[in-house]
């Protein structure tokens, strides 16, 4: 698979901000509020909530890619 090198760097860029201002926000009030199991199921609902969006945003870059060419 031919990946361009900007579009790579920009989910770098945007999972990088992502994580930092939404995840640790959310895994904080996690950490604070919840425990146990409970714990540990909202954070594997934070990641898959994560990667689902990285996903669209990498889905909607490439129909742009596709759009100005």
């Amino acid at each position: 698979m031919n990946v361009p090198t900007d579009r790579l760097l920009v989910m770098i860029i945007a999972a990088t901000g992502f994580a930092v201002l939404v995840g640790g926000w959310v895994g904080g009030l996690v950490h604070a509020e919840a425990t146990g199991w409970e714990e540990i199921g909202l954070r594997v609902a934070i990641g898959i909530v994560f990667f689902a969006i990285l996903l669209g945003l990498w889905s909607k870059y490439g129909d742009i890619e596709k759009g100005s060419s």
